[in-house]
């Protein structure tokens, strides 16, 4: 079986998806329409890097145009997925995947969940920090920061790793326990402090999320079953998960369980290629396939094709 991993923000870096669009025109195109809906030149910023390119309005459409630009190259040449998961933003991207929206629309509502985001990460300054140990170490991390401010439990990545969102103030306070390390993020995701973004997205979603299909499923990153092909039902999901908590460690063991061999990491793969290699000791080794060169692409044609 194959399943894409759709990357979200996190393994970002300069230059990237600049090969593919200077080479194949559906890809520059895909690019051309999230820099319109993003109002800002998204390959000139990938070009140039820095913090510009960080911001995560911009960002989020960057890496939908990055990771959708791979898909149709892959498509174009003869490889279909069975399964498609997003990793937090990349969500966006599995829905296209499944048919839930055009790839086109992808970058369209990328660029509108990231503007959505940025404005509520402005109005409630925030973060996020990894917790390293146990689920009960998450919660004291939670409990201890809480003294301070507003925190909540924001996920599972790994077996070992929780993620905790917060105001600026909790997580100075949570950042002085063992275990726990701050993110370089611009906002608290996947927590309630969201809120405002969900209300400004909804209506997008609404216009934009069909009914899914053909015959690819996709895999929800916070109930890590798969999602749902009414397009009601897949919305709610994608706009819950700015405000609930990210369980990509059971989403990527769906995928293990459901027998998936060869996993193809759309988009910048370092972040997402070493969380899957957290599960590899209960499953038969999958291959994992990166997409960030034209190089990689033509190797993934030559042995999936």
């Amino acid at each position: 079986m194959i399943a894409w991993l759709v990357a979200g923000q996190g393994a970002e870096h300069p230059g990237m998806g600049l090969e593919l669009a200077r080479s194949y025109a559906p890809a520059a195109a895909l690019w051309e329409r999230a820099s319109e809906a993003a109002g800002k030149d998204l390959l000139q910023l990938s070009d140039a890097g820095g913090r510009s390119l960080l911001r995560t309005e911009y960002l989020q459409p960057a890496l939908t145009a990055v990771a959708l630009s791979a898909a149709l190259f892959l498509r174009d040449e003869g490889i279909e997925l069975s399964i498609a998961l997003g990793h937090s933003a990349g969500e966006v991207g599995a829905l296209a995947l499944a048919g839930h929206l055009s790839f086109e629309d992808a970058g369209y509502l990328s660029a509108m969940r990231g503007r959505a985001m940025a404005e509520a990460a402005r109005a409630r300054p925030g973060g996020m920090a990894m917790v390293r140990g146990f689920k009960a170490q998450a919660r004291e991390v939670v409990e201890h920061g809480a003294k301070a401010g507003a925190i909540f439990d924001a996920g599972q990545i790994t077996g070992d790793a929780y993620l905790v969102a917060g105001d600026r103030a909790a997580l100075r306070a949570a950042a002085s326990l063992d275990g726990v390390s701050p993110l370089p993020v611009s906002g608290p995701w996947h927590c309630p402090l969201m809120e405002p973004a969900v209300a400004e997205l909804r209506p997008v979603v609404e216009s934009v999320i069909e009914d899914a299909h053909g015959t690819t499923a996709w895999v929800s990153n916070e109930t890590a079953e798969r999602g749902a092909a009414d397009a009601k039902q897949a919305g709610e999901l994608l706009l819950s998960q700015l405000t609930r908590p990210m369980n990509l460690h059971d989403a990527i063991e769906y995928l293990l369980r459901e027998g998936a061999t060869e996993l193809v990491v759309l988009g910048p793969h370092r972040v997402l290629q070493h969380i899957v290699r957290q599960h590899f000791d209960e499953y038969t080794q999958p291959r994992i396939h990166g997409t960030s060169s034209l190089r990689e692409l033509q190797m993934i044609v030559k042995e999936l094709a």
